[in-house]
């Protein structure tokens, strides 16, 4: 068993369906603001000076690391045993 799967297989026994819509709708509006923070903090010139590469990077694969946890936590049927 991966650790996808234990993860999804525990998040789906102890939670209700109501509380895993609340859980993934969370990680797909954190991904929102993360690439909009992005966006903005880049693209838009600022007095604080220029945002290293390095955070870019970061905030792209956290993006992405939300994204993706929410979409296998979304498409993982919730099943009792």
């Amino acid at each position: 068993m991966t650790a996808k799967q234990r993860l999804c297989n525990t998040m789906c026994y102890m939670l209700a369906p109501e509380q895993m819509r609340v859980i993934v709708s969370f990680l797909l509006d954190g991904a929102k603001i993360l690439f909009g923070s992005l966006v903005v903090g880049v693209f838009v010139p600022s007095a604080a000076g220029a945002i290293p590469w390095a955070t870019f990077v970061t905030g792209l694969g956290l993006t992405a690391a939300f994204l993706a946890i929410a979409v296998v936590l979304s498409k993982t049927p919730i099943s009792r045993i």
